[in-house]
């Protein structure tokens, strides 16, 4: 009995099996995402962007003009701070180069200060003014 169980698994190594043939069929992955998914992460994206980014301070922001039969004019605007973004609308296009989330209609606080300076070759005295602003900005429009 023995010599017989031995013959049958030598003979089983000789046998063709399946899994030496090669598949000519490609694979493929297929995804359906509905507008509620695609909503869902757009709402997140747009949370966590907003969340990463408030309060956002910005450099200062300075410029000299000088302006003829007049005089100079320096401009400083500095400590400008986001501090609130509101999205009041919002929405997905998908296109060839993938996913597009715009964002409309947004609104901005912001707080900043203030500095200007003016001087002529006609008046020796300098003429300046300081101060602090808070801007509300309406209807911002950002693509992403």
């Amino acid at each position: 009995m023995a010599p017989t169980i031995l013959f049958i698994l030598i003979a089983s190594l000789f046998i063709p099996t399946l899994s030496h043939i090669e598949s000519t069929d490609e694979a493929f992955t297929s995804i359906v995402i509905s507008q509620q998914g695609l909503d869902f992460v757009k709402d997140l994206l747009i949370d966590k962007a907003i969340s990463s980014i408030v309060p956002l301070k910005l450099p200062k922001i300075q410029k000299s003009v000088k302006i003829p039969f007049v005089g100079n004019v320096h401009m400083v605007l500095s400590n400008t701070k986001i501090y609130q973004i509101d999205v009041s609308e919002s929405y997905v296009k998908l296109g060839d180069a993938g996913i597009t989330i715009i964002v409309s209609g947004a609104t901005c606080n912001l707080s900043m200060d203030w500095y200007y300076s003016y001087n002529t070759w006609l008046v020796p005295v300098e003429i300046s003014d300081r101060g602090s602003a808070s801007v509300q900005l309406y209807g911002a429009a950002v693509r992403l």
